[in-house]
């Protein structure tokens, strides 16, 4: 998907009249050594990266690759995991000079303007600066409240022909989709989730007008057959969705499109009108089956029916709901952990187009979590989120989940594999070749090799049965065919 974060920054830097140079590495397969030239070419004045918990050595290296090719260039690091360890990244990370906290256009564009008139960027808010020799951290930036006077992402900015990003429906075709977010911010207490600390906890929305707005730019400047609703709960507000719904229909835009519910938030009729508008794929957080985990420890208080009712109404309007469940909470049980199977397949059973995505629950910075890691040794007192030698003193897969911390409390690891393969898809997938390539070289890094070891066995166990059972039924078809 294209980085909306990214080309959000990069729209009001040019509407503010900055030459913005956007690099999305990814898709155009540089190298390191590319990154560089490119840098060396452009010679920028400021080089900014977003950063989130999985790519941070990815961030704090391209900085020292700005600073290799020109020392003066100021290096300015933002985004989710910066927002929530920007004082230790600098205290630690030489080579970045600024980090900014929560969302970064205003501020960018301010800190622009003072390094351009040789202004003072302490007085610029939302930073963390060294001064002194020390870290200062200039203030809390009050949040956009009117989101409609930001410009569209400058998806210009970037070749959108290489990302190749399509969506198969239900009637096989694929379909040219682009992302899109909607609204910030979140009024949830969900103990591993720092989307409140980084966009708010009173959700800001564009109105449904600007909504139409870039869908139908989207359509118009880049064929876009599928949009991707990026916002954490596109239902924060019933009425405001039901006028977006009601508009897309007004205007028969003939798309497909998918999003995240909160649904305590959602009734059939809603449900029904985004069926007609395009609805596909819906996707929804249970987190945990145990009613004590779910409400007492995740912080997500809803009544399991509401699940149920929500694939039952998905299989009568027609879309597939896909939902969310992590494996190994703080004080989970094995015994708990057999109610979020019996939950899953409950969920199947009432319509078995349920798509059930399963994790191990991770450690972001800054969340209730991390205390709770730490307080339990999980995660040891003097961590650093910035030093990799210390991704060693942790439960990791960095091949598998990225440089994230696990939070393995009271599950053992064969537990956890056993899990994440039975409750969700994992055991039916064909991995990758470059799957199988990362997961080799994370076999030797980092001391972790038992716990691939366990999960590998486990996987293979898994597909073994996946294909028996593919075999008796087609078996099964050749007995039905015969008689």
């Amino acid at each position: 998907m294209p980085p909306l974060g990214i080309l959000s920054l990069a729209a009001v830097l040019e509407k503010e009249g900055v030459e913005v140079d956007v690099v999305p590495a990814d898709v155009l397969g540089l190298s390191w050594k590319d990154v560089r030239e490119r840098i060396r070419a452009f010679r920028p004045h400021l080089l900014g990266g977003t950063t989130t918990t999985e790519n941070r050595f990815d961030s704090f290296r391209l900085a020292s690759v700005a600073k290799q090719v020109d020392p003066k260039i100021v290096t300015v690091l933002g985004g989710p995991h910066i927002s929530m360890s920007g004082a230790e990244t600098l205290s630690r990370v030489r080579d970045v000079d600024i980090t900014v906290k929560g969302e970064g256009e205003l501020t960018l564009v301010a800190l622009v303007r003072e390094l351009r008139s040789g202004g003072n960027i302490d007085q610029v808010e939302g930073l963390h600066i060294r001064h002194n020799g020390g870290i200062v951290y200039t203030g809390d930036r009050e949040r956009i409240e009117d989101l409609d006077t930001l410009p569209f992402p400058a998806r210009h900015l970037v070749p959108m022909d290489k990302y190749h990003f399509t969506v198969q429906t239900a009637d096989g075709r694929k379909r040219k989709a682009q992302n899109i977010m909607t609204s910030r911010g979140c009024p949830f207490d969900c103990y591993f989730c720092a989307t409140p600390a980084n966009w708010g906890r009173r959700v800001r929305g564009n109105s449904p007008e600007r909504v139409l707005e870039e869908i139908e730019h989207l359509i118009d400047a880049y064929g876009a057959e599928f949009i991707w609703f990026y916002d954490d709960t596109l239902n924060y507000d019933p009425r405001r969705l039901h006028r977006i719904m009601d508009m897309i229909l007004e205007r028969k835009l003939n798309i497909k499109f998918c999003n995240e519910f909160r649904i305590d938030l959602v009734d059939k009729p809603l449900l029904a009108k985004m069926v007609d508008a395009g609805l596909v794929w819906g996707h929804f957080g249970v987190e945990a089956g145990a009613e004590r985990v779910r409400k007492e420890i995740v912080g997500k208080a809803f009544d399991i029916e509401q699940a149920y009712n929500f694939v039952r109404w998905a299989k009568e309007l027609d879309f597939v709901p896909d939902a969310f469940i992590i494996y190994s909470h703080h004080t989970e049980t094995w015994e708990e952990a057999q109610d979020t199977i019996r939950i899953i397949d409950e969920l199947k059973t009432i319509n078995p187009k349920t798509e059930i995505s399963t994790s191990i629950l991770h450690v972001y910075p800054g969340t209730p979590l991390e205390l709770i890691a730490k307080r339990e040794g999980i995660i040891p007192q003097d961590f650093s989120w910035a030093e990799k030698k210390d991704m060693r003193k942790v439960p990791l897969l960095p091949a598998a989940q990225g440089d994230v911390p696990l939070f393995k409390d009271r599950l053992t690891w064969f537990q956890i594999a056993n899990l994440i393969m039975r409750g969700g898809d994992s055991g039916k997938r064909i991995l990758s070749p470059s799957k199988w390539r990362s997961l080799f070289m994370g076999l030797f890094s980092g001391g972790h090799l038992g716990v691939y070891i366990v999960f590998f066995l486990v996987w293979t166990k898994y597909r073994i049965k996946h294909l028996l059972g593919k075999s008796k039924s087609r078996e099964d078809i050749r007995d039905v065919k015969v008689g």
